[in-house]
C-alpha cells in the first residue's frame, strides 16, 4: 500500500476483512468488513487458528529452544520457523527442536497441510510460502547475497492469513524480517521481537524495533505466555457490526450495541481532539479493524473499556493514530503495473516536454516513499530525462513520521527482494545494513505533509499516483478526491490508482487507458471542475479543524440515505423520494418513477424539473411551505390520470435543530370516485349540480394555489431585496478590498523580489551546508576514530560508525543518556570526567584499556557553538594499541640491538661524536682492528687509515658525505694494530636523538673474500664457456637427430609405399603370401619409425623441450584402439591379448599422443617378450584419484638384479651381445619420463625369470565432466578417383613409388622433383591437391608453398607436407607456411586419405 492520506491507512490490495485478530475468533464486524475490503491478490487462508512465523539467524537456535521449552503442547497455534541455512549442507534444525517440545516438528521439503500444535522448519536452499492452508517450499532462484527468506515468508503469511498472523523476530545479524513485519501489522497481525539483551546477536531484533512496527519486546522464554494471553483476549473481544449506523444506534435505547457505538464515537472524538486528524470519512470496517488491533495489543475486551483506557492513558492516542496511519509499502509494488507505466506512460509524459516545461508528478499518500522513489527511478532511466528535461516529483502524506522516514531515504537491506541489482547499483549506496537512495534521486522528490480532503491540490501536474488510498474512503468522498485530482492534472494527464480502485465515481472526468492496471487519462471538460477546498480553522486548543463552503454536505457514513429511507418506509408505504433543500433527488423508492418524466436535453436530478407537469405546481408549493415552516405539508388530491388522483405529502427530516437537511416526498394515490366523494360532504345529487361542483372545486384549488404562489413570491421578493442590499454592501466592500488588494499586490511583488533574493542566498547556503556536511561525513568515516557527541545532560546527539565498535549503540539510541549505554571500555571515570569538562571547560585526556586488552586514548572536550556557547561535550576515542605494541617492540629492539652490537664479532660497530671521536667500540671492532675499547674511546679513527688517506683527511670527508647524503659507503684498505693491511667494507650514517648527535660506522672484514673473488670470477667465466659449448652441442644434436630422422624415414617411406603397392597391385592382390609379406614390411617400417620417434622424444624430454598438449582424453577408447592395433602383431607371435575395463569412457586430463606412446611401448614390449601361447592382459581401473593402466604378461619375466634398472636408458635384460627381441632399450625410459611429466609414476614387478612381468602406470584423474569433441573426418580410397594431384619430392624412387600408389587408386598425378618445375606446371595446370616434401635442394617446401599461394589457381588448393621432419615445431612451421596439414614419413595410405579428407572438408 502506498499511503495514509486523509487518515486512511495506507493499505495495499491485500487488505482484507475485519475479523478477530491473531487467534481466528470472529467478531461481529467480520462479515461487513469483508464486503468493504478490496479484492485481494492471494486467497484468504482457510485455517481458523493463528499461524506464528518465527524468523531467526545467528544465535537463533538457542532462542528457539528456550521458546519451545516454555510453549505448552496445546496452544492451538501452528509455528513456522524460518532460519538462515547454508545451501551446501543438510539441516538438522528440526531434530534439535524436537528435543525441546512434544509438538511434532517437520522440515518442509514438499507442500504440507498446516495443522495446529505443529512446528514446521524451513529446509536449506528453499523459501517458504503459505497458500490456501499449505506450506509450499520453492527453490531459491536468486543469486547468493543478503538473506531475505524471513521477509518473504512474513509477506506471504500476512497476505494469506492476515489478522490471524503473528510474526516473531529472534536473534540474528542483518535486517531480514524488518520489512515483513510491516506487512504483518498492516494486515492486522501482531509483531513480537526478542529483547536485545536476551539475544545472542541483537542486530535483527534491534532493526525490527527501529521500524516502530513491533508491538512487544520480550525474552524468548516469555513469548509463549504472551501468545496465550493474546489468544484468550481475542476470544473475549466484542465489537459492533460493521454495517450498523453509529449515530442511529447511539440515539437508540441504551443496550450493549448502542453503548459500543457511543464508545466508538467517543474514541474517534478523542482522537480528533488530541491529534487534529478526523476519521469521519474512514470506512467503518477499517476503523473497527484498527481499533480491534489495539484491543488485542492492550488486552482490552470491549470498546467501552477501551474508551476509558484512551481517556486515562494519553500515550495510547499516538499509538492508535499510528495504527490508523500504518504506512507500509515496497518498491515497485505490483511490478506489472510499473512495467506498463515504464513502457507505455513514461514516453508519453516526456512527449512535447522541453527544458522550459518540466515534467511534474504528484504521488498522493506516499507513505514511507518507496512508490515515489520507484517512479523517480523509472523517470530517471528514460532517455528524454538524460537529454535535460527537468523532472519534479511531489510526494505527500498525512503521516509526518512517514514523511520524515521518506526524506531520509534509508531502507533496510531486505529491499533487494523488490529492487533489481541494476537499480541498486545505479540509484542506491550501501550504508552498513541498509541502502540509501542516491542524492540525485532524493533531491528530485519533494516530500510534504498534505491532506487530500483538506489541503489545496498541486496544479498543472502530468501524472497523479494515488494507489490504495481511495479504498478506505466512502464513495462520496472518493468522488471529491477524484475531482481534486482532475483539477490538479493538465488536460490529458494520467491518473494511476491501486489495483482495487477505479475512477467510476467520476467517470465523466476520466477515460480508462488500461483498466487492468488502473491507469486513466483526464478528460477535457467544458466547465472547469473545481474541487471543494476546505479552509483550516483554529479551534480552541490550537487543533486545526475544517470548514466546508456552501451547504452542509451529507455524511453518508453517519446516516446513509438508503438506511434512512428504509426506516421511514416502515411508517410510510406509498412511493417516495428523498430530496435535499434544493429539491435535488438523493434517493427514490422503487415505484416513484411513474410520477417523473425525463425530457430531452441535459439530464437533471432536480425533482421540480423531473416531476410530471400536472404535479409540478403543487409540489413546488408544498416543498416551499414544508421547508420554510419545518412542518409536514399535504396537498389536496390532484388529478393525475382519469382513473386516479394523487395527494403529495412533504415531510422534512432534521438531523439537528438548526436546519432541515432533507425532506421526504410521498405520492399518495386515491381512486377518482373516492376523491370526488370526499370533496362533496353535503349529500347533493350529482346529476343536478355536477358542473357547478366541478367549477367550485377548480376555483377553490386555483385560489389556494394562487395564495401559495403570492406568498412564495412575496417571500422571494423580500429575500431578493435583502440579498440586493447585501450585495450592494458586499460590492462596496469588494471595491475597497480591490483597492487594498492592488496595494497589497504591489507590496507582495516587492516582497516576492526580496524573497527571490533571500531564496537564492538560502539555496547557496544550503548547498554550502550540504557540501560541508558531506565533507564532514567523509572525514569522520575516513578517520575511523570513534566519536560521540552529547548534550549537557549527556544525552547522545550523534556518533560515528566507529563508535559502534566500542558502545552498544543503535540509531534509536539517539537521545538516550550515554551512561545508560553499555560499552567495552574500562573507563569508570567517564561520568566524573564529563562533569569536570563542564566545570573547567578544558580538554581532558586519559589513556584507558578496553575489555579485550586494547589500549585507547580518550579526549573529552567541550562542544562550543559559533557564538561560543557550551552545548555539550565531544568524546573521541583513538585506538593506540598498535602504537603501544610498536613502543614495546622498539624498546625490545633497542635492547636486542644494543646487546647484538656489543656482542657481535663479525662486524665492527663504532659510534662517533660530531668531531669523529669514538664513543663506543664493540668487540667486533676489537677483533678486526686489534685495538681495545679503552685504547679507542675518545680517540679519532685516523690511525686506522692508510698514510695517504690520513693526509687527505679521508675520515672527515666520510662524515661530511654522510651528513649531506644521509649515508656514505666505502670499500677500502685499513691498517691493523699490528701493521697488517685489512680490506674492509663499511657504511657510516648520521644518528641523532634528544641527547646525542653523531655517527655510526659499521665495518666488515673482507680480506679473505677479496682473495677468493678473483678465483670465483675465473670459475664463473669457465662455467659460462662450458654452458655455451654444451648448449651448442645440444642444438647440433637436435639438428643431427632431425636430419637423421628425415634421412632414415625417406627410405622407410619408400618401403612402406612399396608395401602398400604390393598389397594393392592387381596381379598380387588377394594372394596370402603377398599380403603377409606386405603386413610384415609395414610392421617393420612402423616399428623402426617408432624407434626413431622414441629416440627423438626421449632427447626432447631430457632437454626439457617436449611440451604436453593436454586435453580431456578418453583413455578407455585409446586403450581399446592400441589393443586393436597390436592384435595383428600379437597374432603373428601367437600371443593372445585381453583388454579389461574399457567398456565405459574414462576421461582424464592428458596428452592423447603421449598417452598412446606410453601404452604402445608397454604393450608392444609385452607382446615382444611373451613366447608363443602366452597371454598379455591390458587392464584399466581407477585407484583413488588416479587412473591405473596395468600391463601383465606371461613372458620371460625380469631378473631381480635387473629390476631396479629396467627404466634406464638403453638398458635391456639380455645384454647388448645377445638381443633376441630387437629394440634399443629406450622405450621404458621414455615411458617413465612421459608418466612423470603427466604428474604420475610407473612401476615394474616380476617374480623372476620365466614368471612374467607386470607394469603399472598411475596418472592423475578427476571427476570433471568430459567435453564433447567433434570427430575428425575419415577418408576412403574413393576420394582419390579422378583427383588431380601435384606431387613434389626430390627423391626420385619415393616420387615414382608414391605416384604409382596414388594412380592405383584412380588419381591423376603430376610428379615433379623440384620446386621450380612444380611452379611451372602449376602455372597452366589446375590441381585438386598438392603433396610436397619439405627438405629439397634449391627451393625447399616452405618456399614452394609460399609461391604457390601467390598464384590465383593454387591459392586455395589443399596442400599437405610429406616430410621426414617430425618434430612439433616442424608441423607448426609447415602450417604457418601455408600447408593445410603435415604428415611425417613413413606415410600410410590410410593416414594420407584421412588427412586429405580433413583438408578438403576444411577448404569447402
Amino acid at each position: 500500500m502506498t499511503g495514509s492520506e486523509a487518515g486512511a491507512s495506507p493499505a495495499n490490495t491485500q487488505t482484507t476483512a475485519t475479523t478477530s485478530t491473531q487467534t481466528g475468533i470472529s467478531t461481529h464486524a467480520e462479515s461487513a468488513a469483508a464486503t468493504s475490503a478490496p479484492t485481494v491478490a492471494s486467497e484468504r487462508s482457510a485455517l481458523n487458528f493463528p499461524v506464528v512465523g518465527i524468523g531467526a539467524s545467528a544465535g537463533g537456535v538457542q532462542a528457539l529452544l528456550r521458546f519451545f521449552e516454555n510453549a505448552p503442547v496445546d496452544m492451538d497455534m501452528a509455528f513456522v520457523v524460518v532460519l538462515h541455512l547454508s545451501p551446501n549442507h543438510a539441516s538438522s534444525a528440526d531434530q534439535v527442536l524436537q528435543h525441546a517440545t512434544r509438538m511434532p516438528v517437520l522440515q518442509v521439503q514438499h507442500p504440507v497441510q498446516v495443522e495446529k500444535n505443529h512446528v514446521y522448519v524451513i529446509s536449506p536452499s528453499h523459501d517458504l510460502a503459505l497458500d490456501d492452508g499449505h506450506l509450499t517450499p520453492t527453490e531459491v532462484g536468486r543469486p547468493r547475497g543478503r538473506p531475505i527468506a524471513i521477509d518473504l515468508f512474513f509477506r506471504s503469511l500476512a497476505d494469506t492469513h492476515r489478522e490471524r498472523s503473528i510474526a516473531i523476530v529472534l536473534s540474528g545479524t542483518g535486517a531480514d524480517g524488518s520489512t515483513g513485519i510491516g506487512r504483518i501489522k498492516e494486515q492486522g497481525g501482531v509483531t513480537i521481537a526478542q529483547q536485545p539483551s536476551d539475544a545472542e546477536y541483537p542486530e535483527m531484533p534491534q532493526n525490527a524495533m527501529a521500524t516502530g512496527m513491533i508491538d512487544f519486546a520480550l525474552p524468548a522464554a516469555e513469548m509463549p505466555r504472551k501468545l496465550r494471553e493474546l489468544a484468550d483476549n481475542a476470544r473475549a473481544i466484542r465489537l459492533p457490526a460493521a454495517d450498523e449506523e453509529p449515530e442511529a444506534l447511539a440515539a437508540a435505547q441504551p443496550d450493549a450495541a448502542s453503548s459500543a457505538e457511543r464508545a466508538l464515537l467517543g474514541v474517534l472524538a478523542t482522537l480528533r481532539a488530541r491529534t487534529g486528524h478526523d476519521f469521519r470519512h474512514y470506512k467503518r470496517a477499517t476503523i473497527l479493524r484498527r481499533i480491534e488491533r489495539r484491543l488485542q495489543v492492550n488486552g482490552i475486551p470491549d470498546l467501552q473499556s477501551y474508551q476509558d483506557y484512551v481517556l486515562t492513558h494519553p500515550e495510547e492516542t499516538p499509538a492508535l493514530l499510528k495504527d490508523m496511519l500504518i504506512g507500509v509499502t515496497n518498491f515497485f509494488r505490483d511490478r506489472e503495473t510499473f512495467e506498463v507505466v515504464e513502457r507505455e506512460i513514461v514516453p508519453k509524459l516526456f512527449h512535447k516536454k522541453s527544458e522550459d516545461d518540466p515534467l511534474r508528478v504528484w504521488i498522493a499518500g506516499c507513505a514511507t516513499g518507496e512508490e515515489a522513489y520507484s517512479l523517480a527511478m523509472l523517470l530517471a532511466d528514460h532517455p528524454a530525462h538524460r537529454d535535460g528535461i527537468p523532472v519534479q516529483l511531489f510526494a505527500t502524506d498525512i503521516d509526518e513520521r512517514a514523511i520524515a522516514f521518506a526524506r531520509a531515504g534509508l531502507y533496510p537491506e531486505s529491499i533487494t527482494a523488490d529492487v533489481s541489482a541494476q537499480h541498486l547499483r545505479q540509484f542506491f549506496t550501501p550504508d552498513r545494513s541498509h541502502f540509501r537512495v542516491s542524492k540525485p534521486i532524493r533531491e528530485r522528490v519533494l516530500f510534504a505533509v498534505h491532506n487530500v480532503l483538506r489541503d489545496p491540490p498541486f496544479s498543472r501536474v502530468d501524472l497523479v499516483s494515488c494507489r490504495n488510498l481511495l479504498i478506505y474512503l466512502d464513495r462520496s468522498v472518493q468522488s471529491q478526491v477524484l475531482q481534486m485530482f482532475h483539477f490538479a492534472l493538465q488536460p490529458g494527464g494520467y491518473l494511476l490508482l491501486g489495483s482495487s480502485e477505479s475512477a467510476e465515481a467520476a467517470g465523466e472526468l476520466f477515460t480508462p487507458v488500461d483498466k487492468k492496471n488502473r491507469i486513466y487519462r483526464a478528460n477535457r471538460v467544458t466547465t472547469a471542475v473545481r474541487p471543494p477546498i476546505s479552509m483550516p480553522v483554529i479551534q480552541h486548543g490550537g487543533v486545526s479543524a475544517t470548514t466546508y463552503p456552501g451547504p452542509v454536505q451529507p455524511l453518508p457514513q453517519a446516516l446513509p440515505f438508503s438506511a434512512l429511507h428504509h426506516r421511514i418506509l416502515e411508517l410510510y408505504a406509498p412511493p417516495s423520494i428523498v430530496v435535499d433543500t434544493d429539491a435535488n433527488i438523493l434517493h427514490m423508492s422503487e415505484h416513484a418513477g411513474r410520477y417523473l418524466r425525463f425530457a430531452r436535453g441535459e439530464p437533471s436530478y432536480n425533482l421540480i424539473m423531473l416531476v410530471n407537469p400536472a404535479l409540478r405546481l403543487q409540489l413546488r408549493a408544498a416543498l416551499f411551505q414544508s421547508l420554510r415552516g419545518n412542518s409536514e405539508v399535504a396537498t389536496e388530491s390532484i388529478e393525475f390520470t382519469p382513473e386516479a388522483r394523487v395527494r403529495i405529502v412533504v415531510r422534512p427530516y432534521r438531523r439537528s435543530e438548526e436546519a432541515p437537511e432533507f425532506a421526504l416526498v410521498l405520492f399518495e394515490e386515491v381512486a377518482a370516485g373516492a376523491a370526488a366523494g370526499a370533496a362533496s360532504p353535503q349529500s347533493k345529487p350529482v346529476a343536478q349540480d355536477s358542473l357547478l361542483v366541478h367549477l367550485e372545486d377548480e376555483l377553490h384549488r386555483t385560489k389556494q394555489e394562487l395564495r401559495s404562489t403570492v406568498e412564495q413570491s412575496e417571500a422571494s421578493t423580500e429575500e431578493l431585496k435583502a440579498s440586493n442590499e447585501e450585495l450592494q454592501a458586499i460590492n462596496e466592500e469588494l471595491r475597497a478590498a480591490t483597492e487594498e488588494l492592488e496595494t497589497s499586490k504591489e507590496e507582495l511583488q516587492s516582497l516576492n523580489e526580496e524573497l527571490f533574493t533571500v531564496n537564492a542566498e538560502l539555496q547557496a547556503k544550503i548547498e554550502e551546508t550540504s557540501k560541508a556536511k558531506d565533507d564532514l561525513q567523509n572525514v569522520i568515516a575516513s578517520t575511523g576514530i570513534a566519536t560521540v557527541f552529547v548534550d549537557r545532560e549527556m544525552r547522545i546527539k550523534r556518533y560515528t560508525p566507529a563508535a559502534t565498535e566500542l558502545f552498544n549503540v543503535i540509531p534509536s539510541d539517539v537521545g538516550r543518556p550515554l551512561h545508560d549505554i553499555t560499552h567495552r571500555l574500562d573507563y569508570p571515570q567517564l561520568a566524573d570526567d564529563t562533569v569536570a569538562v563542564f566545570d573547567s571547560l578544558q580538554l581532558i585526556e586519559r589513556e584507558i584499556r578496553g575489555i579485550s586488552g586494547r589500549h585507547f586514548l580518550t579526549r573529552l572536550s567541550p562542544y562550543r557553538t559559533t557564538d561560543d556557547r557550551i552545548e555539550g561535550a565531544v568524546l573521541t576515542i583513538v585506538d593506540i594499541s598498535a602504537l603501544r605494541r610498536a613502543e614495546q617492540l622498539v624498546r625490545a629492539g633497542e635492547e636486542r640491538l644494543h646487546l647484538a652490537a656489543q656482542s657481535t664479532n663479525d662486524f665492527a660497530i663504532i659510534v662517533q661524536d660530531m668531531d669523529g671521536r669514538v664513543v663506543t667500540w664493540n668487540k667486533g671492532a676489537e677483533r678486526i682492528f686489534g685495538y681495545g675499547e679503552q685504547e679507542m674511546v675518545g680517540q679519532t679513527l685516523d690511525r686506522l687509515y692508510l698514510p695517504e688517506e690520513r693526509e687527505a683527511n679521508e675520515a672527515a670527508s666520510e662524515r661530511r658525505r654522510a651528513l649531506n647524503d644521509g649515508r656514505a659507503e666505502d670499500e677500502r684498505w685499513y691498517v691493523h694494530k699490528s701493521g697488517a693491511r685489512l680490506y674492509c667494507s663499511g657504511v657510516i650514517t648520521p644518528v641523532a636523538s634528544d641527547s646525542f648527535s653523531g655517527f655510526a660506522k659499521i665495518v666488515r672484514d673482507l680480506t679473505e673474500r677479496k682473495g677468493t673473488e678473483a678465483l670465483e670470477q675465473r670459475k664463473i667465466s669457465l662455467e659460462r664457456s662450458v654452458r655455451q659449448k654444451v648448449e651448442a652441442a645440444s642444438r647440433l644434436k637436435d639438428e643431427f637427430l632431425a636430419v637423421l630422422s628425415h634421412e632414415l624415414k625417406n627410405p622407410l617411406n619408400l618401403i612402406h609405399v612399396k608395401a602398400d603397392m604390393l598389397d594393392r597391385a592387381p596381379s598380387t592382390q588377394g594372394l596370402p603370401v603377398v599380403r603377409d609379406a606386405a603386413d610384415a614390411i609395414r610392421r617393420s617400417v612402423i616399428s623402426l619409425a617408432k624407434i626413431i620417434d622414441d629416440l627423438l622424444d626421449l632427447s626432447r624430454v631430457r632437454t626439457g623441450k617436449l611440451a604436453l598438449d593436454r586435453s580431456r582424453v578418453d583413455i578407455a577408447a585409446i586403450t581399446a584402439q592400441v589393443a586393436s592395433a597390436i592384435e595383428a602383431d600379437a597374432s603373428a607371435h601367437q600371443v593372445s591379448v585381453e583388454v579389461v575395463g574399457v567398456a565405459e569412457p574414462f576421461f582424464i586430463d592428458a596428452d592423447a599422443v603421449r598417452f598412446e606412446q606410453i601404452l604402445w611401448n608397454l604393450v608392444s614390449n609385452a607382446v615382444k617378450f611373451t613366447p608363443p601361447g602366452g597371454r598379455v592382459t591390458l587392464q584399466l581401473s581407477r585407484e583413488n584419484e588416479h587412473a591405473c593402466i596395468e600391463v601383465r604378461d606371461t613372458g620371460r619375466g625380469i631378473e631381480a638384479a635387473f629390476l631396479p634398472n629396467v627404466f634406464d636408458m638403453f638398458s635391456q635384460a639380455e645384454g647388448a651381445h645377445r638381443r633376441h627381441s630387437g629394440g634399443l632399450g629406450i622405450g621404458l625410459a621414455l615411458v617413465k619420463q612421459l608418466a612423470e611429466m603427466h604428474g604420475g609414476r610407473v612401476e615394474a614387478e616380476s617374480a623372476g625369470a620365466g614368471k612374467g612381468a607386470r607394469f603399472r602406470v598411475w596418472l592423475p584423474a578427476d571427476n570433471a565432466a568430459p567435453k564433447i569433441e567433434s570427430r575428425e573426418a575419415q577418408g576412403d580410397a574413393t576420394l582419390l578417383k579422378g583427383m588431380r594431384i601435384l606431387l613434389v619430392d626430390d627423391a626420385v624412387e619415393s616420387l615414382q613409388a608414391f605416384q604409382g600408389l596414388l594412380e592405383m587408386e584412380g588419381a591423376q598425378v603430376w610428379p615433379q622433383t623440384n620446386g621450380a618445375a612444380a611452379l611451372a606446371v602449376a602455372a597452366h595446370q589446375p590441381f585438386d591437391l598438392i603433396l610436397s616434401d619439405i627438405g629439397m635442394p634449391g627451393m625447399d617446401g616452405y618456399e614452394l608453398i609460399a609461391a604457390l599461394r601467390k598464384l590465383p589457381a593454387t591459392a586455395a588448393v589443399p596442400a599437405l607436407a610429406l616430410t621426414g621432419f617430425g618434430r612439433p615445431q616442424d608441423a607448426t612451421r609447415a602450417i604457418r607456411a601455408g600447408y593445410d596439414g603435415h604428415l611425417g614419413k613413413p606415410v600410410s595410405l590410410q593416414a594420407l586419405l584421412d588427412k586429405i579428407a580433413r583438408a578438403t572438408t576444411a577448404n569447402r
